[in-house]
């Protein structure tokens, strides 16, 4: 005689893979970070060495800084996605692709829109950026970052977050689940890009997160990693050169 084994996962089986999956999600973003901080010291090891003076708070180190630290983005999100997801959905976009990178675009300026506006009615200080410091002593900065969102930012940044820890996270939580928890990871990384402490950071990190789930929907919408890679440089381009030219 035989018996019917139940293998239907119970609520505490479903915790632990939760856990591990935000662990596996988390430890994915910390390999990128380490491998961006090797880069980075490799990338100046020579001018150590030739002794050329480095100012640290210079556009230049900001720009030298941070190509490696989205090289190694890039590296990690192809090395997760190869390894333990399904491969690329990346193609050439399609008509419908191309209609919703204008969505997204849309989306993602009234999402911040609506967020600076209703900001208004919190008294909050005014928060300053790391770019917007150095782009007040070298407004061309800006030109150069609008250049690298397009082939190196968004593209690394989207490979790492929407393609390696969203498409990680779905397995176990699902679409919605995933976006959400990819985003608040996209965000809280930004955050050491602005100057300031507690509450004067949270109208740009809120920002971020519905700039990051705008990115992440239409991932899940289209399946085609181009689509939000455009849209992220779109948005960032928008940004940077509108800061130039008004500035």
């Amino acid at each position: 005689m035989s018996t019917a084994v139940d293998t239907s996962s119970t609520p505490q089986t479903d915790v632990i893979a939760r856990i591990r999956a935000i662990i596996v999600a988390l430890a994915i973003v910390a390999a990128a970070i380490l491998l961006g901080v090797v880069l980075t010291i490799v990338a100046f090891v020579p001018l150590l060495a030739l002794d050329v003076s480095i100012d640290i708070t210079g556009s230049s180190f900001l720009v030298v800084s941070l190509i490696p630290s989205q090289l190694a983005f890039a590296v990690v999100g192809v090395l997760i996605i190869v390894t333990l997801l399904d491969g690329f959905s990346i193609r050439v976009p399609t008509r419908t692709d191309i209609k919703w990178v204008a969505i997204g675009l849309a989306a993602s300026f009234a999402a911040v829109g609506l967020l600076v506006a209703a900001s208004t009615f919190v008294d909050l200080s005014p928060v300053q950026s790391v770019v917007g410091e150095a782009a007040s002593v070298d407004p061309t900065i800006l030109v150069v970052l609008a250049l690298l969102s397009i082939f190196v930012i968004a593209p690394a940044e989207e490979l790492l977050f929407r393609g390696a820890v969203q498409g990680r996270l779905r397995k176990t939580f699902g679409p919605v689940g995933a976006i959400a928890l990819a985003s608040a990871i996209f965000a809280s990384l930004h955050a050491f890009n602005f100057v300031g402490g507690g509450l004067v950071v949270l109208v740009p990190l809120a920002a971020l997160f519905l700039v990051g789930a705008v990115f992440g929907y239409i991932y899940e919408r289209t399946q085609n990693l181009a689509v939000p890679i455009a849209v992220h440089a779109l948005y960032n381009t928008t940004l940077f050169l509108s800061s130039f030219v008004l500035g």
